[in-house]
Parts: structure tokens; C-alpha cells; sequence
């Protein structure tokens, strides 16, 4: 019973809790299949031609219900996962801005507690820690971030703090070395921003050396990327292509983007052509060029997710149907078998997206359980695309803006 009132509270809030996505998720199977040989493939040791897959649907059509099931297989394989939204505070174009939010929400199969702390503590027990890291390829402060943690001595609390996103002066990385070795830590200082990839590559090698078998990053709400400006989208585009590349040697990424994407920001702002073109023509970034390529060739040649047939929005629709009976320990006055048909006459369209099902039969539902049969007054209209309307860029002053649409109607 607990179990299905979190599913149903989930569904009514709009929040996909990981109980919600293994309920929900019905006729996905060729999805969660082809993550699923992809994670053998990477855990087995093997280099696969793309780190990564994109998913795209239009709203309501179940993307991040498929990311939550996504999350429970890989949990169950012995995965760690980490699923971030892109937003203002996780932007796809600034890692060390998205880094904290990649590691703070890791968390590992079986446990209720996120964060790397549970890793790194197991990671580095036992011998040869020191000797087995030499072939990895670390910056001099992650190397030197490793180092001190092996000590299990002074700055233990620090040193793991600065692994979760909140990095250490290198001045205070120098003293805890002091405490730690005989001889001082002689490293040049450098931006964070240059040193996340270093630190990407840490955390994946410590996931494995703690027992798991690789990290899968989901990033939800791609699309998002669309309301910034050139420049911010051209450097998004190279960051996704660098996980899709591939960082570390077990971490994998799934990048869950809307079906208007392509269309309203692909396509009407020539971002194939133009976001490649505006990385070449900054002498700093233009070796990064191919990898927003391929992000672009990605992203676009995504195939949308198939839309629920009326057999599998049945099927879901009585999913609901139980999951309600069996979370309030009541009985509906319509049976189930007839329940679908009762949600169908108040469909306002019925081409109406999976949400508005959904979301429809457990309204339905909350009012019969509340004031009887009669008092049914429930209709659903459309459900619109979200705005990809661009905002200002933070490096240019073009702003190719797109017309503004509702979300809903």
C-alpha cells in the first residue's frame, strides 16, 4: 500500500519518483534494452562507438518516466546513477556548474543516501590503492586530491567536500599535503573550469574500484539548453559531445531532449552549421568544434519515441486504476475493465498526449473517492510544447528569438 500511494501521489504532483517509472513504463522495452547492452558492453571493459544514447518525445509522452525506469535497471545491474534536470543552477554549458549536481545526486544501488561520500570511503580501503591509480590520467590536483585521501589522515572531511563540488583553495589543498607527507605539494594553480574532466574521470575510476559496475548520468530537460544564447548552446553541445565521446572508462550518459527541439532550435537557428562555426572562430575553443558536431548529429538524428497505442494507454490507464484501489483501500463504483472508456468520454482530444491520461483517470479517481460518482465534472484540453524562447547570450548580443507559446492550453 505504501508503495502505490507514493506512485499515485507521484503521478497526481507530477513528480516521477523511481516507484513511479517501474510502475509506469509500459512498451519501452526496445528502449531499456538498448541502454542495457550498452551497459554490458562498457562494464565487460569494451570501448563502444558512442558513450551514450538521446532519447526524445514530446511532452507528456513519458521521457523522464522512461529515465526513472532507465535508473532502476542500471540500480539493478549494479550501477551507480546520477539524473540532473538542466536548469539555470545545472547548465549544460558550464561542467563545473553541473559537476556538484552530478556527484550530490549519485547514488548507489540499494542505498537512500546520495553523494560520493559511500563510494570514496569503500574506493579507497585495501592495498595498492596508490599503485593501481598511476594508470589513470589525473591532473596534478586531482592526483594530488587522491593522494591525501589514501593517507586517511588529515583533511579526510575536505577532501571530500572538494570532490562534491565544493573545491578547496589550493592554498588549503598545500597545507592538508603538509600534514599528510613529509614534503610540500608543488602543483601550478589552475581554474576549476579546466580541471572538472580531471575530476569526471576520478569520480568514474573510484565507482569502479569501489565494487560498482559503472556511472550512468541521465540528464533530463535537455531542451532547455534552447533559451540560451548562441554561444551557451554552441558550448552545451560541446559538453554533451564529450560524454557521448566518452570520459572515463565506465560512464555512460543519457540525454532526455523534447520533440520541438530538433525543429525550433536545430533547425530554425542553423545551429548545425552555425554553432561549429561560432567555436572555430574563437581561437580558444575551435578544437572543440567536432565534438558539438557530433552532439548536433546526435540530437538530431534521435528517433522520437513511439506514441502509446490505445492498447498500452489501457493498460496504463488500469495500471492507475489499481494502484488507486490499492493505495486508499477502497472500491471504485466503475470496474476496471470499463474505467478506460469512463477516462476516454473526457478526453477532450482523443490524440491527447499520455500525461493527459494519466493525470485525467487519477483525477477521476481523487473525486470518486472524495464526493461520490455524481459529482464528476472533469474535462482535459491539449497539452502544449514548453517555450524554447532564447535568452540573452552571456558572450553575444544575437538573440534569434522564437515565438512564445503556452504550455498548456
Amino acid at each position: 500500500m505504501v508503495n502505490a500511494r507514493v506512485i499515485i501521489e507521484g503521478l497526481r504532483s507530477g513528480i516521477p519518483y523511481r516507484e513511479t517509472g517501474e510502475a509506469m513504463t509500459i512498451g519501452r522495452q526496445e528502449n531499456l534494452k538498448s541502454l542495457e547492452s550498452l551497459m554490458d558492453i562498457v562494464a565487460q571493459g569494451k570501448r563502444p562507438p558512442l558513450w551514450g544514447q538521446v532519447i526524445r518525445a514530446q511532452y507528456g509522452e513519458g521521457k523522464t518516466h522512461l529515465m526513472h525506469a532507465l535508473a532502476s535497471m542500471a540500480w539493478d545491474s549494479d550501477w551507480v546513477v546520477s539524473m540532473v534536470s538542466v536548469s539555470k543552477e545545472s547548465p549544460l554549458d558550464r561542467l563545473e556548474q553541473l559537476y556538484p549536481k552530478l556527484v550530490m545526486n549519485a547514488l548507489c544501488p540499494g542505498s537512500n543516501q546520495s553523494g560520493l561520500d559511500e563510494i570514496v570511503l569503500e574506493a579507497i580501503q585495501g592495498p595498492h590503492l596508490l599503485a593501481e591509480s598511476r594508470d589513470v590520467t589525473l591532473s596534478p590536483r586531482t592526483r594530488a586530491i587522491l593522494d591525501n585521501l589514501a593517507r586517511r589522515n588529515a583533511g579526510t572531511e575536505a577532501l571530500l567536500a572538494d570532490l562534491h563540488g565544493q573545491f578547496m583553495s589550493l592554498a588549503d589543498l598545500k597545507r592538508i599535503h603538509r600534514e599528510n607527507f613529509p614534503k610540500p605539494l608543488k602543483i601550478a594553480t589552475t581554474r576549476i573550469h579546466d580541471e572538472i574532466l580531471s575530476y569526471l574521470i576520478l569520480i568514474d575510476w573510484l565507482v569502479v574500484r569501489a565494487g560498482y559496475r559503472g556511472w550512468l548520468l541521465l540528464m533530463d530537460e535537455v531542451e532547455l539548453m534552447g533559451k540560451f544564447g548562441r554561444g551557451s548552446r554552441a558550448r552545451s553541445y560541446v559538453n554533451i559531445g564529450r560524454f557521448l565521446q566518452g570520459i572515463g572508462e565506465r560512464t555512460l550518459s543519457v540525454w532526455a531532449v523534447a520533440g520541438n527541439f530538433q525543429n525550433d532550435v536545430i533547425i530554425q537557428r542553423d545551429d548545425l552549421e552555425r554553432a561549429p562555426q561560432w567555436l572555430e572562430s574563437r581561437k580558444l575553443e575551435a578544437a572543440s568544434a567536432p565534438l558539438a558536431r557530433l552532439a548536433l548529429e546526435e540530437l538530431s538524428a534521435a528517433r522520437p519515441l513511439s506514441r502509446p497505442s490505445t492498447t498500452q494507454i489501457r493498460e496504463l490507464v488500469t495500471r492507475v486504476y489499481e494502484l488507486h484501489q490499492e493505495a486508499y483501500n477502497w472500491d471504485p463504483p466503475v470496474p476496471s475493465d470499463r474505467f478506460y472508456e469512463v477516462v476516454g468520454q473526457n478526453v477532450g482530444t482523443m490524440d491527447a498526449r499520455l500525461r493527459i491520461w494519466i493525470r485525467l483517470a487519477i483525477s477521476i479517481l481523487d473525486l470518486w473517492l472524495q464526493h461520490g460518482v455524481e459529482a464528476l465534472v472533469v474535462h482535459a484540453g491539449a497539452l502544449k510544447d514548453v517555450d524554447l524562447s532564447e535568452e540573452v547570450d552571456r558572450d553575444t548580443d544575437e538573440a534569434e528569438l522564437i515565438a512564445r507559446r503556452p504550455l498548456f492550453e
